[in-house]
């Protein structure tokens, strides 16, 4: 699917997160990935309908720089599932003990998730991801407890404090974001990601593509965690005031789990779809050694492209 504009941007990430697709078979797989190679080679006419879903199976499963499968619960459209239960811990988490337990179980997901669809030009070492996992722990553990604590320190009688502490998760998550994904993907930065040509020749690799590729997923991913912190627990703030869940408290789970599944939905694709997964950049806008240069029919070559991740 094309991603030039916002619209097909959504529609695509939105498709990803099909949970549909994260229970296909192998052979399914294959024959999709094998479909879109022979149409693109001419040797097969296929009806518009089997080409868009197996390019979005392709999309869902198979990781765009390796060629691989990408394992089920670190797919995007295992994310519902996953996430549901993680943000409803965090979010109804009450002590040290729930607190700790919740976020170390979140960044333990998070880890292998943002490593499963990174940028697989530069391959991260077995104690780079363990660095990674470490400090996007103790940094959601540090956040969520050093915050509780200044909370603590309000008076009660202060209005906004039980709002304040609701916001704790949401603060946790975006911190341990920013170190996870730049400690797991900074290889990326480092020794740059490849870059192609409009006909998918790479040209070499480019740090400021991968400076680039790793800033718009850490903006995506905070972005789009806002809403799903943010927004169910202030609602159910307000809920929890009304008759009906005074009496019935038991309500407030599921009443928090159906608003967190939701803005799920809804705040992924919005907010990661902001950046196109497969981007463009101008050659201007890169290193010297990237600009000045032809493609193989001769033409300049004025923009790159290269994976963004997920």
């Amino acid at each position: 699917m094309d991603e030039e504009t916002y619209l097909q941007r959504v529609t695509r990430i939105f498709n990803m997160m099909d949970i549909r697709t994260a229970v296909v078979t192998d052979a399914e797989v294959d024959a999709a990935v094998k479909l879109l190679r022979d149409r693109e080679a001419g040797k097969v006419d296929a009806a518009e309908e089997q080409l868009n879903r197996a390019q979005k199976l392709k999309d869902a499963v198979v990781h765009p720089d390796t060629g691989e499968k990408i394992f089920l619960p670190l797919r995007l459209s295992f994310i519902i599932p996953c996430n549901l239960i993680l943000d409803t811990l965090m979010l109804s988490a009450r002590g040290f003990a729930q607190n700790v337990g919740a976020q170390f179980l979140n960044q333990t997901y998070n880890c292998a998730h943002y490593y499963a669809n990174r940028n697989a030009s530069n391959e991260e070492g077995v104690h780079k991801i363990f660095e990674a996992y470490m400090g996007a722990t103790a940094s959601s553990v540090g956040t969520v407890l050093g915050l509780h604590a200044l909370v603590d320190k309000v008076p009660k009688s202060t209005p906004w404090k039980p709002i304040v502490r609701r916001m704790v998760p949401f603060c946790a998550v975006a911190a341990a974001d920013f170190l996870n994904l730049g400690i797991t993907r900074r290889n990326e930065v480092i020794h740059g990601i490849k870059v192609m040509d409009s006909n998918g020749d790479e040209l070499g690799h480019s740090r400021k593509a991968g400076v680039r590729a790793v800033g718009a997923c850490i903006a995506g991913r905070i972005a789009a965690a806002a809403p799903i912190l943010v927004i169910p627990p202030l609602i159910l703030h307000r809920l929890e005031k009304t008759k009906v869940y005074i009496q019935r408290p038991n309500l407030r789970i599921p009443t928090l789990m159906a608003m967190v599944a939701f803005s799920i939905q809804v705040s992924v694709p919005l907010c990661i779809g902001v950046f196109q997964q497969h981007a463009v950049v101008s050659v201007r806008k890169l290193e010297d050694e990237l600009q000045g240069r032809v493609d193989r029919f001769g033409n300049p070559i004025t923009h790159v492209y290269y994976n963004k991740g997920v």
